[in-house]
């Protein structure tokens, strides 16, 4: 699936990928991810406006018509050095090593990818006692997954803060790790890839009623967040984590 390679020219050397999840052959966080892609940029440069309207139109024209996409794959988007680009999409694959390090190679490395194009495209994250800590600079562009948890928090009323030390965050000291991911969702350490939860297949055409969607979805264990606190413990910080995947997994199945 690719409009560019129909028209006959090859990319050049590829500058930027985005790998978005697909839910029945939609993207969900649509919105989120253009808004994301708009604060991208390729040689120094941002994305023209023309490029912007051409990804959003082929996503919402063609992607949901084309039987040969995988309803719940992966589309991938490819700018190359010239501006030009090119659209695919596959199956999705879960992450097969999810243990701390290998999470926190997968951060360092879109820390990376971040200060070429602008936005990392996962984000290593920590919960503590009620605050979620995004492991990145206040301030910096998020990645669309990224936004979603970080406005679930703020629904739940929980703190946000921000820890550009990707070790500490690692480590631990920020509290209980896990990974936003546009393409993986959250990936919590040491999960089974069956068991990896969707952030970024979940809200499409929820975007303008996020708060009321929200309210609805109930983490795994319903009776305990209930109760928790500003001041929370181990065992509701991650029940705090997988309200942030469950909320995401009830949304998914209503894109469907």
């Amino acid at each position: 699936m690719s409009d560019t390679a129909e028209q006959g020219f090859r990319l050049a050397e590829p500058v930027l990928v985005c790998r978005w999840r697909l839910a029945g052959r939609h993207v969900p966080l649509l919105n989120r991810h253009m808004r994301a892609l708009s604060q991208r940029s390729v040689a120094g440069k941002p994305l023209t406006t023309n490029m912007l309207g051409w990804v959003k139109q082929h996503i919402e024209w063609s992607l949901a018509e084309d039987v040969t996409v995988a309803a719940d794959g992966v589309l991938m988007l490819v700018v190359d050095v010239e501006g030009q680009a090119a659209m695919s999409s596959g199956a999705y694959e879960p992450l097969a090593d999810t243990s701390a390090g290998a999470l926190a190679a997968r951060a360092r490395e879109a820390r990376g990818e971040a200060a070429e194009t602008g936005v990392a495209p996962e984000v290593l994250c920590a919960m503590c006692a009620g605050t979620l800590t995004i492991g990145a600079p206040a301030g910096e562009h998020l990645c669309g997954a990224m936004t979603f948890v970080r406005q679930l928090a703020e629904t739940k009323g929980l703190a946000v803060a921000y820890e550009p030390d990707l070790g500490r965050v690692a480590s631990g000291c920020a509290g209980v790790p896990f990974l936003v991911s546009d393409e993986h969702g959250v990936v919590v350490v040491g999960s089974l890839p069956s068991a990896s939860r969707a952030v970024s297949d979940a809200c499409g055409a929820q975007e303008g009623v996020l708060a009321a969607e929200v309210s609805s979805c109930r983490p795994v264990d319903a009776d305990a967040s209930e109760d928790m606190g500003p001041h929370g413990d181990a065992s509701s910080d991650t029940a705090y984590i997988a309200f942030f995947g469950d909320a995401f997994e009830t949304l998914r199945d209503r894109a469907r």
